[in-house]
């Protein structure tokens, strides 16, 4: 066999290798500030990086969104003789199962190595059972010294069998990391004030003083029905 038709044959055995697409319907959109447009999670168990660069500083105060349970799971069914269409362990001994709850989560893990404490999750009886949107703000991870290297990679997972004994498979919604994004060191400038003119030998003078941070634009998640108050600056760049 000629070289040319052997690399053609190992071409044809690895197209059989690799898997079609594992979309189960989940359709969980996930933002940070340092994506353009939001990453889709179209699979239960599944996760997606996304690198970030070398910014000079990648503060993370929190995560948010809001989560909903579809209507397929692993080892259980909404029950279509009940009208509010709650779950079903399966069929036992001929007849259904018992009701049970069911959940899913989105977490958020960083460099590949470390996940984030607060995490999106929810947990119901029946399809449409939701978080609502909720802000979820946790311990401060400074990621550029937390992790010695000034690399950062965000990770977004979505729960699959491994977290859970029956996991959702089609949960839908939306997940954002609260976050403070600088690509390059901030300008600061400021004032400072000195209360008398004149400074006297042993007598207190106050003086304050204000520094101003700028330079950089913000921005907020891309996603419908967004509410800003009281969020905290996403900062995109300097």
């Amino acid at each position: 066999m000629s070289l040319k038709a052997l690399f053609g044959a190992v071409l044809a055995t690895c197209a059989l290798l690799v898997p079609a697409s594992a979309g189960t319907g989940a359709k969980v959109y996930c933002w940070a500030p340092h994506l353009s447009s939001p990453i889709l999670l179209d699979s239960h168990g599944q996760g997606i990086g996304s690198y970030a660069g070398r910014p000079y500083g990648y503060k993370i105060l929190g995560v948010a969104g809001s989560l909903a349970l579809g209507d397929q799971c692993d080892g259980a069914f909404p029950d279509s003789a009940d009208p509010l269409k709650r779950f079903r362990q399966g069929w036992w001994s001929g007849g259904l199962g018992s009701r049970v709850d069911i959940s899913s989560h989105v977490k958020l893990q960083v460099n590949w190595a470390q996940f984030y404490p607060k995490r999106l999750e929810v947990k119901g009886d029946r399809p449409g059972a939701t978080t609502g949107p909720v802000r979820l703000y946790g311990d401060v991870w400074n990621c550029t010294t937390m992790f010695g290297y000034p690399e950062v990679t965000l990770v977004f997972h979505l729960a699959g069998a491994g977290d859970y004994q029956i996991p959702n498979r089609n949960p839908n919604g939306f997940f954002y990391v609260v976050a403070e994004y600088n690509l390059t060191a901030p300008q600061v400038t400021g004032t400072l004030n000195v209360s008398s003119q004149p400074v006297l030998r042993n007598n207190i003078t106050p003086v304050g003083y204000k520094i101003n941070r700028s330079g950089g634009t913000t921005t907020t998640p891309p996603f419908t029905g967004y509410d800003p108050s009281g969020e905290v600056v996403f900062l995109t760049g300097q």
